[in-house]
């Protein structure tokens, strides 16, 4: 008998070409049926908005469809969900199930825990950690089922609710998805990759770039993302500083997109207020960029000559002016690896 679990997550891809909803969760989700002897199938709550059945590469996906709705408004939607786990499990008979971020899909998760007795695991994969998050004291859910995607995750946990999480399965990407490393020109002096709202605080790079035009009066700067609240902001900003000339908003792109742009960057700026656990970080490396951000990584005195930390305005400038004054050699650099997550949550079942 083959084994099999149940992933439940509020939002999945509706079809491959969406690569830029939520990637780490959907390239995880396929290496992982991939490179197991496990089935996948995935229960997705919130996205896509309507309910269907569909199958992507090797992973069948139940959209429940309740949209981004008040987590009063999706009580039914959960409670179609626990039923539409029950009916799979009476059919596929699963192993366990995991659960993506500790909120509506970890209600879920719990509800088939005590309803049919499968083995669950919920992963943190960002905000969840936060004081705010209402489900932690609600569900209450044993230390033993729970797994952190970093460190800093681990510990901003900690601080917040007083409860250590031993596991940590790092977030990692799938290399076959990147392009072959340019080593050529780079025409793109600064990047940043992210949806433009608050987290991102892009206000912070604007910033930078407007310094930075002093001494670099034809730099050239690229956003990659889709509008998330701030966009106006921004584009007030940009006029009210004249950076018409360095600065373009690339809007919402595919992931291979973004990836292209990256791989034509110089410098990585990541201006964010909070990560997780910072996959786009990992992915700037990757491509060759040197990385400067105001959210850490783990262990960068490893690579201290391609990322640079600081929460100093003035100090990560002067870090960026200084990567640009001098010559440029691209290097890939790998922080996690795919298959060590993997195998950390394969063996959270199957040990």
């Amino acid at each position: 008998m083959s084994k099999r679990l149940l992933f439940i997550t509020p939002i999945f891809p509706k079809k491959l070409e969406e690569d830029y909803v939520v990637p780490f969760l959907a390239q995880f989700t396929y290496v992982f049926a991939e490179q197991t002897d496990v089935v996948v199938d995935v229960i997705s709550l919130a996205y896509p908005f309507e309910k269907i059945e569909y199958k992507l590469n090797n992973v069948t996906v139940y959209a429940i469809g309740s949209k981004f709705i008040s987590p009063i408004k999706q009580f039914p939607f959960m409670l179609r969900a626990v039923y539409k786990g029950v009916r799979l499990h009476k059919k596929n008979k699963y192993d366990g199930v995991l659960c993506f971020w500790y909120r509506e899909a970890a209600l879920v998760g719990v509800l088939l825990n005590k309803l049919l007795g499968l083995k669950l695991r919920v992963w943190f994969l960002g905000q969840d950690v936060q004081k705010g998050n209402k489900y932690i004291p609600l569900l209450r859910i044993s230390p033993k089922k729970l797994i952190m995607i970093s460190k800093q995750q681990r510990e901003i946990f900690y601080k917040n609710h007083n409860i250590f999480i031993d596991k940590i399965a790092n977030v990692a990407f799938d290399r076959k998805k990147f392009p072959e490393l340019n080593k050529d020109e780079r025409p793109i002096d600064i990047i940043g990759v992210g949806n433009i709202g608050f987290i991102k605080n892009y206000a912070l790079f604007l910033d930078i770039i407007i310094v930075l035009r002093e001494f670099f009066p034809n730099l050239r700067a690229v956003i990659c993302g889709a509008d998330a609240g701030q966009k106006p902001l921004l584009d007030k900003k940009v006029q009210e500083n004249q950076l018409e000339q360095n600065i373009t908003f690339t809007g919402r792109i595919s992931l291979t997109e973004v990836y292209d742009y990256m791989n034509k960057s110089r410098v990585f700026l990541h201006t964010s207020n909070a990560e997780g656990a910072g996959l786009v970080l990992q992915e700037a490396l990757y491509l060759g960029c040197k990385v400067v951000s105001t959210i850490e990584v783990e262990e960068s005195d490893e690579i201290k000559n391609h990322f640079f930390f600081s929460k100093d305005t003035d100090v990560l400038t002067n870090n960026i002016k200084e990567y640009l004054n001098n010559p440029f050699e691209p290097v890939r650099i790998e922080r996690f690896k795919m298959e060590d997550t993997i195998q950390c949550i394969y063996e959270s079942f199957f040990n």
